[in-house]
């Protein structure tokens, strides 16, 4: 009998429960997870919900009590950092006996999932929210002269802010330390867009705003050493230099796409219903989506997203990777001031969709032409004449729309006179008048004139 048997059966006769340095435990009958490493519980100690993690030793009898040291090792040198910002709070380092063999355990925070439970949240804030987060923990990790040797999305742990953490961390053996973890944060990006970490489709496939992300991951997973990230500095050098635009050159391609579609009314406001020159403008983002990046926002008083446009074939135009909406009508404001050029949309509200006879007004297209629910694709298996499909994410096309007539306005993150934490207020008292009465000139001067008093910003050339 192996020793993941044994120890199952041990728990078994004790009715999952055990006796610990800390106090009583009350283990669940199923584990959370298990690898070859050990398993994993949920557990109830003292009032509180804890993990415990269970290491069971595969190799022959000289070489445990070596085994055992480099854990114990391997935990206190996690537990004496000074800072475990983005780490897993360990509670303690145990042993239970087990027929005369001592099985340790690792007690520690219970977390609400793993990251691939949360891979249903799909968008671009989360997918570099989960970059940031792997390069600022391996980075640390590295510089304290730690190797992870084994991330993994099921190591990769969500709290109840949606917040990151790493587990199991210098728990594995390893032979090439730098390339593990780097290839890994390259193999949790592509798992991340695609699901899995087989596919050579790029990151931009699914979320187009992201395109110099293609690169970093394929600098992550490549063989070639002279062309591999050695170390994440690197990586976080490279990414700088792909994403740095100087905010005057952002500045000046945004009025300039503006002006140039409406050459005889701005500088100041423009009025524009015309459907061929609201496309034929936004059709200008489009060509320029790689340029703008992530600094081309949408946003209202309570929410922001990145805008990378998409002309639709039915009239629609897709201000992201789903959202998809029918223009009325926009206003464009131009000034002195670069910092002030905004455009206005003002949108429809807009029919739902028939999926398997539902309205909905979120759903998604296999493989260009196959209607499926938003749950569907989030969950990656669709039900078709009673049978299951595995759905391929790379062959998925996501669409939302909004059921009420609305405003957004379109400008540059971060740049923006309007975006600065000062006007929020303004800006959600005039959202609020924009929902009673039709937008005008004098209702946006008045706007813009409270919103520029907290701003600072580069003048037109």
């Amino acid at each position: 009998m192996n020793g993941k048997q044994l120890f199952l059966e041990f728990l078994e006769s004790e009715k999952h429960r055990i006796s610990l340095s800390l106090g009583e435990c009350q283990l669940d009958s199923k584990p959370l997870g298990r690898n070859e490493a050990g398993i994993v519980f949920k557990g109830r100690m003292n009032g509180n919900d804890v993990a415990l993690k269970f290491f069971l030793y595969n190799g022959d009898d000289a070489g445990k009590e070596k085994w055992l040291s480099k854990l114990k090792a391997k935990y206190l040198v996690i537990s004496l950092l000074e800072t475990r910002n983005n780490i897993v709070q360990y509670a303690d380092f145990d042993m239970i006996t087990v027929q005369g063999q001592e099985i340790p355990v690792l007690i520690m925070k219970l977390y609400r999932c793993s990251l691939e439970e949360y891979r249903s949240i799909l968008s671009v804030d989360s997918f570099l929210k989960l970059f940031h987060f792997l390069t600022n923990t391996v980075q640390f990790l590295h510089s304290m002269g730690i190797i992870h040797g084994a991330i993994t999305p099921r190591n990769i742990l969500v709290d109840d802010h949606n917040d990151f953490v790493l587990t199991d961390i210098a728990m594995a053996e390893n032979t090439d330390p730098d390339y593990s973890d780097i290839t890994a944060i390259g193999e949790i990006l592509r798992w991340y867009a695609f699901g899995n970490t087989n596919s050579d489709v790029t990151i931009s496939k699914v979320f187009p705003a992201l395109k110099f992300y293609d690169r970093i991951v394929e600098r992550c997973l490549t063989r070639d050493s002279g062309l591999r990230f050695h170390t994440v500095d690197e990586m976080l050098a490279f990414v700088e230099i792909q994403k740095e635009r100087d905010p005057n050159d952002l500045l000046k391609e945004f009025s300039l796409i503006c002006r140039k579609n409406f050459p005889k009314e701005l500088p100041e406001f423009v009025h524009c219903s015309d459907q061929k020159k609201i496309n034929k403008l936004f059709s200008e983002f489009v060509e320029r989506k790689e340029f703008f990046g992530s600094n081309l926002v949408y946003f209202t008083d309570v929410e922001r997203n990145i805008f990378s446009p998409q002309l639709c074939k039915n009239g629609y135009i897709k201000f992201d990777n789903s959202a998809q909406l029918r223009i009325l009508d926009i206003w464009i404001h131009s000034d002195t001031d670069m910092r002030n050029d905004y455009i206005l949309v003002h949108h429809s509200n807009t029919s739902p969709e028939k999926v398997n006879g539902k309205d909905v007004y979120r759903w998604a297209v296999y493989e260009d032409r196959t209607l499926i629910t938003w749950e569907e694709a989030m969950n990656g298996f669709a039900e078709s004449d009673g049978d299951i499909i595995a759905l391929d994410h790379t062959k998925i096309e996501f669409y939302n729309r909004l059921p009420r007539e609305g405003y957004f306005f379109i400008t540059l993150n971060h740049l923006h006179s309007l975006i600065n934490p000062a006007n929020i207020g303004t800006l959600r008292d005039y959202f609020f008048r924009f929902s009673f009465s039709y937008v005008n000139r004098y209702i946006l001067e008045d706007m813009n004139n409270l919103t520029k008093q907290h701003v600072t910003s580069p003048r037109r050339k």
